[in-house]
């Protein structure tokens, strides 16, 4: 018995050290640079080690006039080169009985009250650029939201997106969401499918089990509650993209995916084509 536990136990650190050289040669071996449907992909926030402000970068790769959609209680800092205005779904009084957790916060006042799915209210073209930090994985449809935005920022405009990293938010126990499902949810819309995603929130997320889950879900899908319906690693915000840019619309990923050490997030500039 104690020989048969040694073996397992050498077996055990064989495999480690294999699989450590592979994972090795597979960094070593990783491109700097991925071409994107006709754009460059700059992959080198996943690589580096040394933390930065990348709100703060990509802040003033901005210019002109333009909007930021969802900033509730954390808008993106503005330096004087541009003017934001501010949309969201509600009045900040519905935000704050929305999101009673975040009572202690100051919220930003929307400008403009619009669905971000659609921001029917905006003219095409209309805006210089467009920012929105934690909210495509909020969005039921993403990639109907993403042509919904490209559509509103001019040619040349550049869109900035910031997504959670699941494997640092309470997402963390989520399945990631695979491209296939959200090309489904572009064509095929499907009220039984935004259910899956409520119950799989609130079985994952918020650790409910049973009937007590069930119930939990129609609650949220009742009140509309603004969950995250999809769940992001940077490599599937690039699979999306690239998938977006030869299908929907032309756009040129201009930096990121970036990220570094310990963040929860993850940064990406794109240029509406």
């Amino acid at each position: 018995m104690v020989e048969d536990a040694w073996v397992r136990i050498w077996l055990g650190i064989d495999l480690f050290l294999t699989d450590w050289s592979r994972w090795k040669k597979r960094v070593r071996n990783a491109p700097w640079k991925l071409r994107l449907a006709g754009a460059q992909l700059v992959d080198r926030g996943l690589t580096s080690r040394r933390p930065r402000d990348w709100r703060t970068h990509f802040s003033h790769r901005l210019s002109g006039s333009g909007i930021e959609i969802g900033a509730l209680s954390r808008p993106l800092q503005t330096h004087p080169g541009i003017k934001v205005r501010y949309v969201d779904r509600h009045k900040i009084s519905e935000l704050r009985a929305e999101y009673h957790e975040l009572h202690t916060f100051p919220f930003t006042e929307p400008d403009i009250v619009d669905d971000a799915h659609t921001l029917g209210t905006l003219p095409d073209a209309s805006e210089d650029f467009l920012i929105a930090a934690h909210l495509l994985e909020h969005m039921r449809d993403p990639i109907r939201a993403l042509e919904a935005w490209c559509r509103v920022v001019r040619p040349g405009g550049l869109i900035y997106l910031i997504l959670p990293d699941k494997r640092a938010s309470f997402d963390r126990f989520r399945q990631r969401t695979p491209l296939d499902h959200m090309v489904l949810d572009y064509r095929q819309p499907s009220r039984d499918r935004d259910f899956a995603h409520f119950m799989d929130f609130v079985v994952h997320a918020m650790q409910k089990t049973g009937q007590v889950a069930v119930e939990e879900a129609r609650r949220l899908e009742q009140i509309d509650y603004s969950i995250h319906f999809h769940v992001f690693q940077p490599a599937d915000a690039v699979r999306l993209l690239q998938w977006f840019a030869r299908h929907v619309r032309p756009i040129e990923i201009v930096e990121g995916p970036v990220t570094y050490p310990f963040s929860d997030e993850f940064h990406t500039l794109l240029r509406v084509l």
